[in-house]
């Protein structure tokens, strides 16, 4: 019995002893499953996110990749800017179909009288593709000035353009009185820009000491597009994207303050002039002392020695024709093409 026993004490105890080195090593096998499955999350881990979170991080992204940096910048102040522009610009569709075949109509009659010779010299300013007709009052601009850059431009003296025609007035001016978008006897300067396809205007201001604010326009024959903040270039013809592009329908009225008008230029692209278009700029010129000195002289002096006695179009067509750039055929450094006045 004793040995029996024994032997049961010792089977039992072997027994124990065995459960509990397959525990150890169950616990041995499961702690290095576990930490398997640590090292893997965290293997995982690093894949998704190579650099721990922190600002060292960020400062290596920055420094790895500053164009993206930049260039997000620049988009940016750009959205910026078009939104000043936008704050400058109210536009509305006042001329019906009917009333825009009227004014085209009467268009057509300005452009028939200043190829047969009808206006006087200063009243009409040819360029290619585009003719200028100068109502009211005229100013020099461009090749015109004898010294060059934004505030030199000067008011023609009186009676050196016609005044403005009775249509303008009747068909033009009154509608925009009616509908309070100027004041009556606001407008006494009235200039046709009659463009042919493919025809343009270069970025300029226009000038902040002649003409105040705003500065209304009206549109005819085809819709077409006012673009801000764009530089011209020539040979080929080159324009940078446009800060803003500003739809301009036939009929419609675009009128230009604050911001627009004053802190950035505006132009009229190739590309955006597919059929004819004319429009109407309608504005009020200060009269400075300057002008009243200079007007007076005139008066005395011969024509051929009058300040701005010849035109800009030979000088257009030269600065086209030899490759220049549009800021050179005002007198400016390209750089200065944003900024140019006219």
């Amino acid at each position: 019995m004793a040995a029996a026993s024994g032997y049961t004490d010792l089977r039992e105890k072997l027994k124990s002893m065995t459960s509990r080195d397959n525990y150890k090593a169950g616990s041995r096998e499961a702690a290095a499953a576990a930490a398997a499955a640590v090292a893997a999350a965290a293997a995982a881990a690093a894949a998704a996110e190579p650099y721990p979170v922190s600002g060292a991080k960020r400062k290596y992204q920055e420094d790895s990749d500053p164009e993206r940096s930049d260039y997000e910048e620049q988009q940016l102040q750009k959205e910026e800017e078009a939104r000043k522009v936008k704050s400058g610009i109210r536009q509305m569709r006042l001329f019906s179909q009917d009333e825009c075949a009227k004014i085209e109509a009467r268009i057509d009659e300005v452009v028939s009288r200043a190829e047969k010779g009808l206006y006087n010299e200063h009243t009409v300013d040819r360029a290619p593709l585009r003719n200028k007709y100068f109502f009211g009052e005229g100013y020099t601009y461009g090749a015109q000035l004898q010294k060059r850059g934004p505030g030199q431009e000067r008011l023609y003296p009186p009676g050196d353009v016609d005044e403005i025609p009775e249509w303008v007035h009747q068909l033009v001016i009154q509608k925009l009185v009616e509908h309070r978008v100027i004041p009556e006897g606001f407008v006494n300067s009235a200039v046709i820009n009659d463009y042919q396809p493919g025809g343009c205007i270069v970025s300029h201001v226009d000038p902040i000491h002649i003409f105040e604010r705003p500065i209304v326009s009206v549109s005819f024959f085809s819709d077409s597009a006012l673009c801000f903040g764009c530089k011209f270039q020539f040979k080929p013809i080159r324009v940078s994207e446009p800060v803003l592009s500003l739809p301009v329908r036939r009929g419609s009225v675009t009128v230009l303050s604050g911001y627009a008008a004053d802190e950035i230029t505006h132009c009229i692209r190739p590309q955006d002039i597919k059929e004819r278009r004319a429009v109407i700029i309608l504005r009020k010129p200060r009269i400075l002392e300057m002008d009243k000195e200079e007007n007076r002289r005139s008066v005395l002096l011969p024509t051929h020695r009058r300040r701005g006695s010849f035109s800009s179009e030979n000088y257009w067509r030269k600065s086209y024709e030899s490759g220049e750039d549009c800021s050179e055929a005002a007198g400016g450094p390209a750089r200065k093409v944003k900024m140019r006045r006219h």
